[in-house]
């Protein structure tokens, strides 16, 4: 298959390197910065040797390369700075989410459109408005980011090294994301009795900062690694037809209650992209927090409309 990561930054390189490693196809590294896309790729395409991969990677800034691409997973953005939240991008990175979307609608194919780009959120309302591509095949990168990130703290609060977690995490991939604590389970035990309300209540609260937390590390930049493996896993179940039940950022069309905006929901995932969302038995508690993340995306789309 033919990939195209869009912007040539850590999270793009990182997807672009796990998407050669385990074989998917060729991909073009696409950056305004043409030259740190082609060196990129020249590293890449000398490290798949390490892995016997068939495939590569191809850097520039031309989008006549990537007409004909089966998957079309968009990074490019600015990244958060400390004490900037997702919602700051807004404005900004619609500007250069816009730009891409009317060059990616002149695809000869109806590639698969994953948004990585933050606030994760708008900015895939926005490219699906943008390039009119089909619902089922734009989606956005957030809940297995942050579902992976509720993971990692349930882990490191229970000082265990298991990885038999199932966890979820809806909403948007912001400050009103929701980590679904009443179907979460370790090792076929529920969280609640593992862990008391004030421990779960920091643990649910540390997910939703966890990107902060990086951010605040990092000083100069915004996680890339979990990011990237989380859109590789993504495109993972649609390629092989998994089918696997992922939350994703998905059109929502009156499921659980909420219409017209993307927003990460239990989404499966199989050879058509997004063919479905999926009912999960979630509490008051969390129908009314997802309820509330809903209305805060809504607020932000109501902001962008007249520049679509």
């Amino acid at each position: 298959m033919r990939f195209a990561v869009i912007g040539a930054g850590n999270v793009g390189a990182t997807i672009a390197h796990l998407l050669i490693m385990k074989g998917f196809g060729n991909v073009y590294l696409l950056d305004i910065m043409a030259d740190m896309a082609k060196g990129k790729a020249v590293d890449l395409n000398q490290s798949k040797f390490l892995f016997k991969s068939g495939c590569s990677v191809k850097g520039g800034d031309d989008y006549s390369e990537i007409i004909d691409s089966d998957f079309i997973i968009i990074t490019a953005g600015l990244a958060r700075k400390p004490g900037m939240s997702r919602d700051d991008l807004l404005m900004k990175n619609l500007e250069i989410i816009k730009g891409i979307s009317l060059k990616i609608k002149e695809s000869k194919k109806s590639p698969f459109v994953i948004v990585v780009s933050n606030p994760l959120d708008i900015m895939t309302y926005a490219v699906y408005r943008l390039t009119g591509f089909p619902a089922n095949k734009v989606m956005g990168m957030a809940g297995v980011l942050d579902t992976y990130r509720f993971m990692h703290y349930i882990q490191d609060k229970l000082g265990t090294k298991t990885p038999e977690i199932e966890a979820l995490t809806l909403g948007s991939h912001g400050d009103t994301m929701v980590p679904v604590s009443s179907l979460t389970k370790v090792e076929g035990k529920s969280i609640g009795s593992l862990m008391n309300e004030q421990e779960l209540a920091e643990t649910e609260e540390k997910t939703k900062q966890g990107g902060a937390e990086i951010v605040g590390l990092l000083k100069t930049g915004s996680a890339y690694y979990a990011p990237a493996a989380s859109a590789v896993r993504m495109v993972e179940s649609i390629v092989s037809d998994e089918g696997a039940v992922l939350p994703c950022s998905v059109l929502a069309r009156g499921e659980y209650g909420i219409k017209d905006i993307f927003i990460g929901l239990p989404a499966k995932l199989d050879k058509s992209g997004f063919s479905g969302i999926v009912k999960m038995g979630l509490n008051e508690k969390e129908r009314a927090e997802l309820a509330k993340s809903a209305e805060a995306i809504k607020e932000q789309v109501d902001k962008i409309i007249k520049h679509l």
